[in-house]
Order: structure tokens, then C-alpha cells, then sequence
């Protein structure tokens, strides 16, 4: 029975939210055990608002502790802990190095890219077949042999982040909910709608609905420019304005999102957000909203359940996009 768990994720905020059907499952088959998640910086504040994590540790590998001797800094931190189990989420081995240089004695994760030489008990990355990513992360916890009921997302949204988010608002003049939100842009260029559809969708739902846009800081400059041309307030962009619990905040008071696949669709599926999701280069069935009250847009898969073209996502309409938001706006929530 292990008391005292470390769970790691090095990946991106989307891969940290779908983790919480595997931590919830660690919670359920060991009740008593303490669980600690260990992330980037950037995700530090998402593994803060898994119900079922009891402290987050950050490992700054492309900071203070990069390289070598940064991992073994991160070790030396790890070893103070005692964990008695280690679960590694990626297949990237640098989470198995460290925990194995921590001494952690039960060490668990894939046999992807030669990490099984760092691990005490090791699950196949194979894949079985084309399934969701939430429960892909489940299957590194076959050697456990624990059975998963749960397969929702959730997160706990802080007050204080509640609080900010309102304020925000407030000060830019927004209402409190009854919005609709754009996520236009996604981690790289080939996921991003193009600045002439988030015009033409701005134009068009803002003549019913209060139109939010967001993004990273990265996409200020683009979206403040898209606005300009719809007509759109520069109060109504919040990219870059908003950490990642007010964001959460935010959609959960939205009436809808409309996004590429990127962090803030799964952060919608973790607060219930209705969501419309447009997809290009990337698989919807791996890693689309799965809610009752979502709507998926993309061109239809190869055989192998491949987008046919890299760039695909440019020949999805506003139009469409449009007629589907519009759709789901009249739907109860």
C-alpha cells in the first residue's frame, strides 16, 4: 500500500488537465496516500486545481534546474520527500531519470524512448487503437492494476481566482456571464483560424452575444488587430491578461467557446463550458471535447484517423463555424 505518491507531468496544460482521470483513479485505489504532482512552470497553477493533488512541485528544466546538474538539483529536492511511488505520465524519460536519481523505490511509467532502463514496473506505449487522450494517460496505470470508472475532467477553482476574474471584468466593462468566448490560436500556426474568420465571427455574434477573445501573450497583437477590424472594443481582448485560474473562471461563466485544440478546450471540458471546437492538424477523437453539450468541427479523418492535409483547418468556413455556435447558443446549457 503506498502512502506517499508523485505523480509527474512535464507536458502542456491540456496533457496536465487530462491526467486528472489517472490521479483521481491513484486517489481511489490508495485513499490514504498523500499525492504530489510535479510540472513545469507554466502548469504549476493547473496541477494546483486538481481536487485530488496535495501539493505541486515545479521542476524548471529550462531554467534553474536544466541539464544535468539541474536534474540532479530536482533529485536531491525529491529525496527530502520520501515518496514511496513515482508515476511518470510522458513518454519522455526525464521524468523517469530524476526519480530514479531521487531513489524512489517504485518507479512507474512507459517503455517509450529507453525510460523502462529508469523504472522498477514499465506499461506499453503502444496503443491499442485511435481512443481519447484522457484515457490514454490511463494506461500507465495497467501495472497497478486499477480499475477506472471516472473518466471526467475537474478542476477547483480558487476563490481568489473567482474574485479576480469578476473584477476584471468589472474594470473592462464586460458582463459577469451570459458571453460568448474565441480562442482562435493554438500552440502552433497550423492549429490558428485565420484573422479573416475571427473577423467575420466577431461581426457576426457580436450583433446577439458579448464577444470575449483570448489567447497568450503572443497573441495580443494579432487579436487586438482582429478586433479593430470587427468593430470590437479593446476591453473585450483578455489575451495575456489572464492566469490560468482566472481563465478557468472566465469560461466557467461563459455561455460558450468556441476554440482550436489547444489548453482552454480542455479547461472548458473541466468547468462544463459548452464548447465548440474546430480541428485541423490534429484528431479530434484523441483530442476533441467528449461533453454531451460540445460540438466538434473538422474535415473528415483518412483511414489511419489522420486529418487529410497539414493545413486543413483553413478550408472550415466561418459559415460553419458560425452556424454551429448559433446552434448551440440556442440549446440549454
Amino acid at each position: 500500500m503506498y502512502r506517499n505518491i508523485l505523480v509527474i507531468d512535464l507536458a502542456f496544460i491540456g496533457d496536465v488537465i487530462l491526467a486528472t482521470p489517472a490521479v483521481r483513479a491513484l486517489h481511489e485505489r490508495f485513499p490514504d496516500a498523500r499525492i504530489t504532482m510535479m510540472t513545469v512552470p507554466l502548469t504549476e497553477s493547473v496541477a494546483g486545481m486538481n481536487p485530488y493533488v496535495d501539493e505541486v512541485l515545479v521542476y524548471d528544466k529550462k531554467g534553474r534546474e536544466k541539464g544535468l546538474f539541474g536534474m540532479l538539483r530536482m533529485a536531491a529536492r525529491l529525496r527530502k520527500y520520501r515518496f514511496d511511488l513515482a508515476v511518470c505520465m510522458n513518454f519522455a524519460p526525464r521524468g523517469a531519470a530524476v526519480v530514479w536519481l531521487a531513489r524512489i523505490p517504485n518507479r512507474l511509467g512507459y517503455d517509450a524512448q529507453h525510460g523502462s532502463f529508469f523504472l522498477t514496473m514499465v506499461a506499453s506505449s503502444k496503443r491499442p487503437a485511435i481512443q481519447h487522450e484522457a484515457i490514454n494517460h490511463l494506461g500507465v496505470l495497467m501495472p497497478l492494476d486499477i480499475a477506472v470508472r471516472d473518466v471526467s475532467l475537474v478542476l477547483s477553482i480558487p476563490a481568489e481566482a473567482q474574485e479576480f476574474c469578476a473584477a476584471k471584468l468589472v474594470q473592462r466593462g464586460l458582463p459577469q456571464d451570459r458571453f460568448v468566448v474565441i480562442c482562435p490560436c493554438g500552440s502552433y500556426e497550423r492549429k490558428n483560424l485565420s484573422s479573416e474568420t475571427v473577423v467575420d465571427l466577431v461581426r457576426a455574434l457580436s450583433k446577439d452575444c458579448v464577444i470575449i477573445l483570448i489567447g497568450g501573450s503572443s497573441d495580443h497583437q494579432r487579436l487586438h488587430e482582429a478586433a479593430h477590424r470587427a468593430g470590437l472594443p479593446d476591453e473585450a481582448v483578455l489575451a495575456g491578461t489572464l492566469t490560468l485560474p482566472e481563465l478557468a473562471a472566465l469560461l466557467q461563466r461563459a455561455e460558450l467557446l468556441i476554440t482550436v485544440d489547444t489548453g482552454p478546450l480542455h479547461m472548458a471540458q473541466a468547468v462544463k463550458c459548452p464548447t465548440v471546437a474546430v480541428f485541423g492538424p490534429t484528431n479530434p477523437k484523441v483530442w476533441g471535447p467528449r461533453g454531451g453539450y460540445d460540438l466538434v468541427i473538422a474535415e473528415a479523418l483518412d483511414a489511419d484517423g489522420n486529418p487529410p492535409v497539414s493545413n486543413c483547418i483553413e478550408s472550415i468556413a466561418a459559415e460553419q463555424i458560425l452556424s454551429s455556435a448559433r446552434w448551440r447558443l440556442s440549446q440549454p446549457r
